[in-house]
């Protein structure tokens, strides 16, 4: 079988290498439940194993969805400094809209309906947890780490990635905003358990339709956000702050 796939990519790669090279790929895992931001370290072929599916099927579908009209955004071959800005601009104001709007939602649902549903109830109380959490998590982001990915990119050979911090740093703020990530994740999974898959019951009203809808929504874009940093900005920060230090040496 001939599959038309971006240079270098095989079934030994990474699920997020995929999605990196191009995100049309990522309905294809989507579709088979396959984790492609925060789970996106794993190879392809061990998660096709995992789901019980074939790597051909996987890569049957993976050609089609490259035969689609359009090329996807090429997010991997944007320079950092735009890529974190865009970031910002897209994913972090988008969110905290949803955060307060979704919250809003949550409350009103759980006072309406929680007597009937008390699943409501925990689902506004994890809310507003994940709320907190995502919050401080975008403030880090804005005021730490990003704008010393930025000065890394303008610097040059000399620049270091957070000079503001100790030595050691810039991977462990990484990795801090990778575990946090992960939370994330974790937090959706059971936000998503809870609503039965967003599935609003026969006595939900309007409010509560507009809770699940919001919630599916935010889900399907913390993904793709999530993707960017974990994928796409984060390693490619690392490789590039090691190779400023090694011409710097």
């Amino acid at each position: 079988m001939t599959i038309n796939l971006p240079l270098g990519l095989s079934e030994s790669k990474s699920v997020g290498e995929w999605v990196a090279a191009d995100y049309r790929l990522a309905n294809v895992f989507s579709r088979h439940g396959i984790d492609f931001c925060c789970g996106g370290s794993r190879p392809v072929a061990e998660a096709c194993a995992e789901k019980g599916i074939s790597v051909e099927t996987l890569l049957s579908e993976a050609q089609g969805a490259r035969e689609t009209s359009g090329v996807g955004e090429q997010y991997n071959q944007w320079s950092l400094d735009f890529l974190a800005d865009y970031i910002v601009n897209q994913f972090h104001v988008y969110t905290r809209e949803m955060l307060g709007q979704v919250d809003q939602y949550a409350g009103a649902v759980a006072h309406a309906h929680g007597a009937a549903h008390p699943e409501t109830v925990m689902i506004a109380t994890l809310w507003r947890s994940l709320a907190a959490q995502m919050t401080a998590h975008l403030r880090d982001e804005e005021e730490l780490l990003f704008p010393s990915i930025k000065q890394l990119v303008q610097r040059g050979p000399a620049g270091d990635l957070l000079p503001s911090l100790a030595p050691g740093s810039a991977q462990a703020l990484i990795a801090q905003m990778g575990a946090e990530h992960e939370e994330v994740g974790d937090t959706l999974a059971e936000l998503e358990r809870l609503s039965g898959g967003y599935a609003v019951p026969a006595d939900g009203c309007n409010t509560y339709r507009a809770l699940y809808g919001s919630m599916a929504e935010f889900e399907a874009t913390t993904k793709k956000h999530i993707h960017l940093e974990n994928n796409i900005l984060f390693p490619k920060a690392l490789r590039l702050a090691q190779e400023r230090a090694g011409a710097a040496a």
